[in-house]
């Protein structure tokens, strides 16, 4: 491929007033006011008087972040490209970056929590207006894994050094998803950088199922969690709330006794379906042995009152052979164990806890990739509403890409974002209609005229 035409006769000049680099907002957005988003975010979002004028017209302001982000803006700078061309010819209510920077530092943590009681609703309801969780019915998993964000602001408040030795700000993540579903995300908080992952994991795990079934999880949920989450508040509330719980089991004394007392006839050899990468000896495992045994875990009443539990300890176990030439003495074993009450089989229930690893891990770089890129506020709270807000943003792109075609229900919300919103157009009226004139020959049009067919559909017949 090379240039058509040489230097001197190419020139550019930014004057026309007709073009839109984005024209898949128009679909997304008609999507989020039919889920109610304006609305709620006006009757929901009450910042304290003492902001001044910054609170005012929530609902546009809350719109407007969310229309930036669909973009792809990762900064309060980057919100600008709503306005950029001739998207004030597309939407009304369109504010400033400078302004949208302002209300964010007018919110407090507990502003932060109406945000997330507004992403709730609205997820509610795109999950009843678009097939976001099919097969909701039979089986839901609810993950939940915390995230490092690395920071470099000197003033950047609660940033701190965490577990990975990096300066940054550590969040909380939830998501809900089928078998048959890319996950959506049900909750988010924002904590300081040394904030150990399980603290607020409990009332979060909570909320999270909760509006699990608020979006139409009627059959069996299962909570998922690694090892940072074995700790008994987290596994009273998954009981408390009335799910599954499958969490992988930190190799304490007593789960070490318990894998001990497992006798050499219970192990059954299984191949592995998709290789599990080993980190304890750095290899891709194809084969290992199951076997299973129960545990009584969080007996300690000064830590954990009332919170002991009994249940199942599943034991994968991969064994390391010698490399050198002295020779194998005795079997060496790596073992990998999980703490589950899932009343499916031995190996139904293993399978599905290591089948869905990385589901969370997906979501985490579909933020990273998009608005959570940055966490842009040198305030804690400012960057959790920004952090919510990127959450509901996620869940509006998952919707639209549920509308537009099978590829796109689970395709990742970059793909959706090139495939179906950063989409140039020119705009043009005609007979008092406006046509949005598209490239020719793209090739993801049929998904796109699918999202904008069911977003500008006229309402049913009462």
């Amino acid at each position: 491929m090379q240039a058509s035409h040489s230097a001197r006769a190419v020139s550019v000049r930014f004057d026309d007033p007709n073009l839109v680099s984005c024209a898949g907002l128009v679909p997304v957005m008609r999507l989020a006011e039919q889920a109610g988003l304006p609305d709620l975010a006006q009757q929901t979002v009450k910042l304290s008087p003492g902001v001044g004028s910054a609170g005012a017209n929530a609902g546009a302001k809350v719109s407007s972040i969310v229309a930036g982000m669909a973009c792809g803006a990762d900064s309060i700078e980057d919100l600008g490209v709503i306005r950029h061309g001739g998207m004030p010819r597309l939407f009304d209510g369109l504010r400033a970056p400078s302004t949208l920077g302002t209300f964010l530092r007018g919110f407090t943590y507990g502003h932060v929590a109406q945000l997330e009681k507004l992403g709730t609703e609205v997820l509610t309801r795109l999950a009843a207006r678009c097939p976001l969780l099919p097969g909701a019915g039979d089986l839901v998993f609810v993950d939940i894994d915390s995230k490092i964000k690395e920071v470099y602001g000197l003033a950047k408040q609660g940033a701190a050094y965490g577990y990975t030795k990096v300066r940054g700000l550590n969040y909380l993540a939830a998501t809900i998803s089928t078998p048959q579903a890319a996950p959506v995300i049900a909750a988010t908080r924002i904590r300081g950088g040394n904030a150990n992952s399980p603290r607020g994991a409990a009332s979060l795990i909570t909320s999270a199922i909760a509006t699990a079934r608020a979006c139409g999880a009627t059959g069996m949920i299962v909570a998922r969690g690694d090892s940072a989450f074995f700790a008994g508040p987290v596994i009273a509330a998954i009981r408390t709330a009335g799910a599954c719980f499958s969490v992988t089991a930190k190799h304490t004394a007593k789960v070490q006794a318990a894998i001990a007392g497992i006798s050499d006839h219970a192990w059954q050899p299984i191949q592995l379906s998709r290789p599990v990468f080993d980190e304890t000896i750095k290899e891709w495992i194809h084969e290992a042995e199951i076997a299973e045994t129960t545990l009584t875990a969080f007996t300690n009443v000064t830590q954990n009152p009332g919170r002991a539990v009994t249940a199942r300890l599943i034991v994968r176990r991969t064994r390391i052979t010698t490399r050198d030439a002295t020779g194998e003495l005795f079997p060496v074993w790596c073992y990998h164990s999980v703490f589950t009450d899932s009343p499916h089989d031995m190996l139904t229930a293993e399978a599905e806890h290591r089948g869905r690893a990385g589901t969370i891990e997906q979501v985490f770089a579909d933020l990273n990739d998009s608005a959570a890129a940055h966490l842009p506020s040198g305030q804690l709270a400012a960057n959790g509403a920004w952090l919510s807000l990127a959450a509901l943003t996620h869940n509006l792109i998952r919707a639209a890409g549920c509308l537009a075609s099978l590829f796109h229900a689970k395709a990742r919300t970059a793909t959706l974002r090139r495939h179906l919103i950063t989409i140039p157009a020119r705009i043009a009226h005609s007979a008092r209609k406006t046509m949005l004139h598209l490239p020719t020959g793209w090739t993801w049009a049929e998904a796109f005229t699918s999202l904008f067919t069911k977003t500008h559909s006229p309402p049913a017949a009462a």
